[in-house]
């Protein structure tokens, strides 16, 4: 037999959506779009709305499937044309994005700061750009945390800041090779005298910014004058300043955006640098040593006036013995003080692990005994407990045994049959028949030896409590 097919006619199957929810008016509306369209319809690169909308219509809910009505629509945004409703939404709406959505987008984001990072800077010394996965590494120790929306290259300064004051890696802006060109002027009578005071003033402007005067390169033309020199890409604006200064009358023009080492590293290279680093390291000695010899020779400078005429020879003389005995003996000190540091750091570590390991082990010995302790108490107190019940159990069985000595031959034969159906009151003590069991626990005396259980006292038998006072207990 045949069957009927019935294909669904109003039912829309939304797959694979993407939600963009905007609430206004007291009222929220939804659109259900594709994935990765929302991002290139905002920045313009789709214009085509059927491309970015899965279906034309508005919704109240896309997850139930409830349209919003047309009064609604007319209502909020003062007009009911679905097309126009549905572009404000996707221009001033929420994108629902989801978390595997987001964790790309911070990735993508991430590669694209130390790709910036990695182009436009360079170690201090080498000028040498670092690897991508360097850069990677330092932004990860750094503590560097992406933004999803704020500007790329913010989020650059901001990586290269923070790994300058982290110091995770020796790295600088690359600088910027740059040039001012000194046209000749019309209107200049001599047109030599004009471009060298010119050119003159730009060296000065340069040099009072912070520019090396052995990096400025001023090179002639026929018709003008090109000054070529390296900046900090932070000084571009004042470099264009300077260029269109009413002394300079000049242009700026870059030649070159980051300035790096460029081929393979050879080993005078290497040796170039390390005597560089050396050099650098040997200076700051002398430096903080002649601080301390001058602070010395100002003291005695304040107690004796009449020597002021030898403490600059002997601040000379002790100078340069310094910067001699820096340069002769700074390698072997070095040497010795690394090896010399590093057993020291070796030692101490050691000693470290071992009172540490002393410390676990006392405290494992004490923890050991003093669950020893406490398991031979609970022991003892499990014992008294057992022998303290088995005790009830004999007074209650004597006084069973006494109260039914003249009862008959027939009634004992009837107990001893049924002894196997009794059932026992770990509380109270005793057994008791099936249908005595259940009303036992209801019982005063049973809630009697349960409250003293509780409080800690020894349980009492049913005479006892029949006869006793429940003052003297408590």
């Amino acid at each position: 037999m045949s069957r009927q097919i019935v294909q669904p006619v109003n039912q829309v199957r939304l797959t694979n959506v993407a939600v963009v929810r905007l609430s206004r008016g007291g009222h929220r509306f939804e659109v259900a779009c594709y994935r990765n369209k929302i991002v290139n319809y905002r920045q313009g690169t789709e214009t085509d709305l059927s491309e970015v909308l899965q279906t034309e219509r508005i919704f109240t809910n896309v997850s139930k499937g409830q349209f919003a009505n047309s009064k609604t629509l007319k209502k909020c945004f003062d007009t009911s044309n679905e097309e126009e409703v549905c572009r404000f939404i996707l221009a001033n709406g929420d994108v629902q994005v989801s978390d595997q959505e987001r964790a790309a987008q911070l990735e993508s984001t991430a590669r694209e700061v130390a790709s910036m990072v990695s182009e436009k800077c360079v170690h201090p010394i080498s000028r040498r750009p670092y690897t991508l996965p360097q850069i990677r590494d330092g932004m990860k120790a750094a503590g560097f945390m992406v933004h999803p929306t704020r500007n790329i290259k913010q989020q650059f300064l901001d990586c290269v800041r923070l790994l300058q004051e982290k110091r995770v890696l020796d790295i600088e802006r690359a600088k910027m090779k740059l040039a001012i060109v000194l046209s000749q002027l019309q209107e200049a009578n001599d047109h030599n005298d004009g471009l060298t005071k010119r050119r003159d003033a730009v060296t000065t402007f340069l040099i009072n910014e912070g520019v090396a005067a052995a990096d400025i390169q001023p090179s002639t033309g026929d018709n003008d004058t090109r000054i070529i020199f390296q900046s900090d890409p932070s000084l571009y604006r004042r470099m264009d300043g300077i260029a269109r200064h009413d002394d300079v009358q000049g242009r700026l023009e870059i030649i070159q955006q980051c300035v790096t080492e460029e081929g393979d590293v050879t080993l005078g290279h290497e040796l170039e640098r390390k005597a560089q680093q050396q050099q650098q390291r040997d200076e700051h000695h002398v430096v903080q040593s002649s601080g301390k010899q001058h602070a010395t020779q100002s003291g005695a400078n304040d107690n004796n006036d009449d020597d002021n005429d030898d403490v600059p020879a002997l601040s000379d003389k002790l100078q340069s013995g310094l910067r001699l005995t820096s340069n002769t003996d700074t390698n072997n000190d070095d040497n010795d003080h690394d090896d010399h540091q590093s057993t020291i750091t070796k030692v101490a570590n050691s000693r470290k692990a071992q009172k540490a390991a002393q410390k676990k082990s006392k405290k494992a010995k004490r923890r050991e005994k003093e669950d020893a302790v406490e398991r031979e108490e609970k022991i003892a107190a499990e014992k008294a407990r057992q022998k303290e019940r088995d005790e009830r159990r004999g007074i209650q069985q004597n006084s069973t045994a006494g109260d039914g000595a003249t009862t008959s031959i027939s009634n004992n034969t009837n107990q001893v049959s049924n002894a196997g159906d009794t059932k026992a009151c770990n509380t109270c003590g005793g057994s008791f028949a099936p249908h005595e069991y259940r009303s036992h626990f209801r019982s005063d005396w049973h809630r009697y030896n349960v409250k003293l259980k509780m409080k800690g006292c020894a349980t009492v038998s049913e005479k006892e409590f029949l006869l006793c006072d429940s003052d003297a207990f408590f």
